[in-house]
């Protein structure tokens, strides 16, 4: 069973190769966002195994 993850950065540039790149490495993407809010609406529907979150989005810090 592949692992999933979600992939959350408010830069498009940054999330199509980050996809790419772990689609090859055998993860199932199971959804990508790009504010926190929508990571965490994300997060809640999908059930990721992991999230790749940037720190620094237009409304929060992926610490929080």
């Amino acid at each position: 069973m592949a692992r999933r993850v979600l992939v959350g950065d408010d830069r498009a540039a940054y999330r199509a190769p980050a996809r790419l790149l772990l689609e090859s490495a055998g993860w199932e993407i199971a959804g990508e966002a790009g504010d926190v809010a929508g990571a965490l609406a994300a997060i809640d529907r999908t059930r990721p195994d992991v999230v790749l979150l940037d720190v620094h989005l237009p409304d929060g810090e992926g610490f929080d």
